[in-house]
């Protein structure tokens, strides 16, 4: 028997609470539910603008177009600004603006739960990609750190040691113009290994 993807575990979810008494649903529940009804009845090919509102059936419709480009290219669509004009295909440019669009509403609280753990259910989608990354680059500094008992150079001939010693470079020049927030600034003060350098270094 193959092993329920993270899809098929919210939708397994999601069938048993559509089975509930309505009065017992909260508000989210019931938002929840709109989005995962219209998204099954697309997947059996109904026509699921005819029986919800048009922002479910369109969110929707996102959802699937974002998923079959992910599976398509491997990777989660990304706009680079610096290529020249008319480079990024109308539907890479589009299925980007989407997902700001839902990031933002993230940020908002203006999603309902089904919403946001369908998203994720996406392979490379994340709602915070910024914060996600700094996290990813403390974990390496910190094992590198544990790992060889020192801090990464920025002489170093390895392109990762060089990399985290330019995360680790960037992040004093933040603290020292004061733009780094506090949770960072504690974080890296709990490492065994990190010094925050002297301000005139950072000017």
């Amino acid at each position: 028997m193959p092993t329920p993807t993270p899809v098929d575990v919210l939708h397994a979810e999601y069938s048993e609470l559509q089975s509930r008494y309505p009065a017992t649903l909260t508000r989210d529940q019931i938002h929840s539910l709109h989005y995962y009804t219209a998204e099954i009845e697309f997947s059996r090919g109904l026509p699921a603008d005819d029986h919800f509102p048009h922002y479910v059936a369109v969110w929707v419709r996102n959802l699937l177009a974002l998923e079959v480009f992910v599976a398509r290219e491997g990777r989660i669509p990304r706009e680079n600004r610096r290529l020249p004009a008319g480079t990024i295909s109308p539907e890479k440019k589009g299925l980007t603006y989407r997902i700001c669009a839902q990031r933002k509403a993230f940020a908002d609280r203006r999603l309902s739960s089904y919403q946001e753990r369908r998203l994720v259910c996406i392979p490379g989608f994340t709602f915070q990609p910024q914060e996600d990354q700094w996290q990813a680059n403390f974990l390496h500094y910190s094992n590198f750190a544990d790992v060889h008992r020192r801090a990464p150079r920025a002489r170093s001939g390895d392109a990762s040691e060089k990399a985290l010693a330019t995360w680790a470079a960037k992040a004093r020049l933040a603290y020292w113009a004061g733009k780094l927030p506090q949770g960072r600034i504690d974080s890296l003060d709990d490492l065994t290994i990190w010094t925050w350098g002297n301000r005139k270094d950072h000017r």
